[in-house]
């Protein structure tokens, strides 16, 4: 072979390598997760995680919807799970979030004094923490970065001066109530208190029942009031309840009965004679606020307020075909 003809062979062979390594370099992988400091860049997502308290009624329902949607208007990944109402499924949800390396956890306590440790060893970790629909006890304290929730206290006065006004100020009402320890289930009977105190004509004929936000105890519990007790408002802390009540009152009862959440099954209920009228909150919109917050904070922006809060709006049958 001569000399000509052997530089061109490895002319040939030089070229043959470098473009075989230029092959190998290319990026063909999402980034890494490596904390927050690819993800979100271009090529990447936020991991963030929603935890639920329960998933067993309309409210829930549109709270996932809500936030599926917001994830995807912004482009993150979004995992979300249900707690079930139990606070240690909650906790071990938490921890299970932080060590798979989501980079914000929202979530609604089960027990708002429980879930507090959780919260701040995933803040701790270095995660953005934000509660919705309900918050954490001393939620700063304990590293929460941002509450996305309704006004119960509000939300409660609201539904129960509608109800004395349609009682005309004097009555015998009932109440049902969501599970004893839940924070938004409390603030909304201090708002039932706070109007009751105005009221002394209007009479709690019988204890408040938890009901546990479920539609078919809170229709088993009004069914044995109704034998027992002459009532003229049922006053229910949630629209699942209120529809159980209402299937128990049956349409047109006559009797007034009001819930809170402005849900679907709600505004059924409302239409075909069942309820009143119900407060919504807007919980889709405490979800989606949720993540919009958890995102800035992840892309190192600032919020306006660390405290967002939905407006309370009474729906009944004047009004209901403008919202469903």
């Amino acid at each position: 072979m001569n000399k000509k003809k052997f530089l061109a062979m490895l002319l040939t062979c030089a070229m043959a390598l470098a473009v075989l390594a230029g092959c190998s370099n290319s990026d063909t992988t999402a980034p890494a997760d490596n904390g927050g400091d690819d993800a979100g860049s271009e090529g990447g997502a936020y991991k963030i995680a929603l935890i639920q308290q329960h998933q067993t009624n309309a409210f829930q329902i549109a709270v996932t919807e809500a936030a599926e949607a917001k994830a995807a208007e912004l482009g993150v990944e979004l995992k979300i799970l249900s707690a079930d109402q139990d606070a240690a499924t909650q906790i071990s949800q938490i921890e299970q979030c932080v060590s798979e390396g989501y980079q914000a956890i929202l979530f609604e306590p089960v027990d708002p004094d429980g879930l507090r440790d959780a919260a701040k060893n995933a803040a701790d970790a270095g995660v953005v923490v934000i509660n919705i629909i309900s918050a954490c006890t001393d939620w700063e304290e304990a590293g929460i970065s941002a509450v996305s929730y309704g006004n119960n206290v509000k939300a409660g006065e609201t539904e129960m001066q509608q109800v004395a006004d349609l009682l005309g100020g004097k009555g015998n009402i009932a109440i049902l109530t969501g599970p004893s320890a839940d924070a938004g289930g409390l603030q909304r009977m201090e708002g039932y208190e706070n109007i009751l105190a105005n009221y002394p004509d209007i009479v709690q004929v019988v204890s408040p029942a938890d009901c546990a936000w479920d539609t078919a105890q809170a229709q088993a519990t009004v069914e044995s009031w109704l034998s027992a007790y002459d009532l003229d408002a049922i006053v229910c802390e949630n629209d699942g309840m209120a529809v159980g009540a209402g299937n128990a009152a049956g349409a047109d009862s006559g009797i007034i009965i009001s819930g809170v959440d402005g849900t679907p099954d709600g505004f059924e209920a409302i239409k075909d004679g069942r309820i009143t009228g119900t407060v919504s909150q807007n919980g889709g919109a405490m979800a989606a606020n949720g993540i919009e917050a958890a995102v800035t904070l992840l892309n190192g922006g600032t919020l306006e307020t660390n405290v967002l809060v939905t407006d309370n709006t009474w729906i009944d049958a004047s009004n209901v075909a403008d919202y469903e």
